[in-house]
């Protein structure tokens, strides 16, 4: 198995999460990433906003009917899907929560969890990926890309 080293992302992609946060930061925005797998690197192709089955704070649950229709979508473009992201509140710690960390386990390395808040004072939205890998919560460094 090959590390994953750095996660690509698509401009496009990267600015609808940034405005998803600056939406609603009081409450759980959830987003499925769609891309492929390239050697030591995952690049970030397309993004889908899905709704909040909580409409809360502290967690987010997913409709497993669109979170299929969405992998089959994006598999007939020649994607799979590579991460879930999930925003925090204003006041959380831009790191996966113990409850994140949980669900993790099922989404294992190599999947990504995308985490995104504007807090801390802050009023500029940020964005950190995470990976469970041998039990270990792993920050993966990202860039972003101008697509052609």
């Amino acid at each position: 198995m090959v590390q994953i080293k750095t996660v690509v992302i698509y401009n496009p992609v990267y600015c609808r999460i940034m405005q998803i946060l600056k939406e609603d930061p009081k409450i759980e925005s959830v987003g499925l990433s769609f891309g492929i797998y390239e050697e030591d690197k995952i690049i970030i192709r397309n993004f889908v906003s899905v709704a909040n089955l909580d409409n809360s704070t502290v967690s987010f649950s997913l409709d497993y009917e669109v979170l299929y229709k969405e992998i089959q979508y994006h598999e007939e473009k020649g994607e799979v899907l590579v991460g879930i992201f999930h925003s925090h509140p204003e006041e959380a710690r831009l790191y996966p929560s113990q409850k994140d960390h949980h669900f993790m386990r099922y989404w294992p390395y190599p999947y990504l969890w995308l985490i995104g808040s504007i807090g801390g004072g802050e009023s500029t939205p940020r964005l950190a990926i995470f990976t469970l890998l041998n039990e270990k919560i792993i920050e993966i460094p990202y860039l972003i890309v101008n697509t052609t």
